[in-house]
C-alpha cells in the first residue's frame, strides 16, 4: 500500500479518514448509478426510504429524522423534485410548511432502486469479516461522541474544563 500521512497521524487523523471513505463511496456511488443509466444521487436512498416508512414528511421533519441540516435537505429535495421524484404540497393545517411525497416517477422505479440498494448493502458488508461487529463500533461511537464532542474531550485532556 502507498504511504498515507493521515494514517500516520492515528486518531488525529480519524475524521480526515472518515471524510476520505465517504466521498469514495459517493463518487463510487454516483459513477454506479450513471453506469445503470439512471438519474438518482447516492444520498437520495435517505429520503426515499424516508418516505417510504411515513408517506409524507417535511423539511423539518426530514431533517430531525436524518440528523442533518435544513440546508443539506433542502438541497436534496429540490435536486429530487427538479428530477420527478418528489411531488410537494402546501400542509393543510399551516401553510407555511410544504410536505413531500414520492411521486409516481418514484414508485414507478423503488423496485429497481430497492434491488440495487440490496447489492449495495450486500456489497459493503461483505467488506468486513463476520466476527468483526464494525456497526456495532460505528454506533458506539456515535453515541460517545453526542455525549462529549471533540471540543470537549480536549478541554478536558488540556486540563480546561
Amino acid at each position: 500500500m502507498q504511504y498515507d500521512f493521515v494514517n500516520e497521524l492515528g486518531y488525529l487523523g480519524l475524521s480526515v479518514r472518515l471524510k476520505r471513505l465517504s466521498d469514495a463511496m459517493v463518487h463510487s456511488g454516483r459513477q454506479m448509478y450513471k453506469s445503470l443509466d439512471l438519474d438518482i444521487e447516492p444520498n437520495w436512498f435517505l429520503i426515499f426510504r424516508l418516505l417510504q416508512k411515513y408517506n409524507q414528511l417535511s423539511v423539518t421533519e426530514i431533517a430531525a429524522k436524518l440528523h442533518f441540516s435544513h440546508p443539506s435537505i433542502i438541497t436534496m429535495i429540490n435536486k429530487m423534485e427538479t428530477a420527478g421524484y418528489l411531488n410537494s404540497s402546501v400542509d393543510k393545517s399551516d401553510s407555511r410548511k410544504t410536505n413531500f411525497t414520492l411521486s409516481k416517477k418514484a414508485e414507478e422505479n423503488l423496485p429497481r432502486f430497492e434491488e440495487i440498494w440490496t447489492a449495495g448493502t450486500e456489497g459493503v458488508r461483505k467488506l468486513f469479516p463476520e466476527e468483526n461487529n464494525f456497526m456495532d463500533q460505528l454506533e458506539a461511537l456515535e453515541i460517545h461522541y453526542s455525549q462529549k464532542d471533540f471540543k470537549t474531550r480536549t478541554l478536558n485532556e488540556l486540563g480546561n474544563e
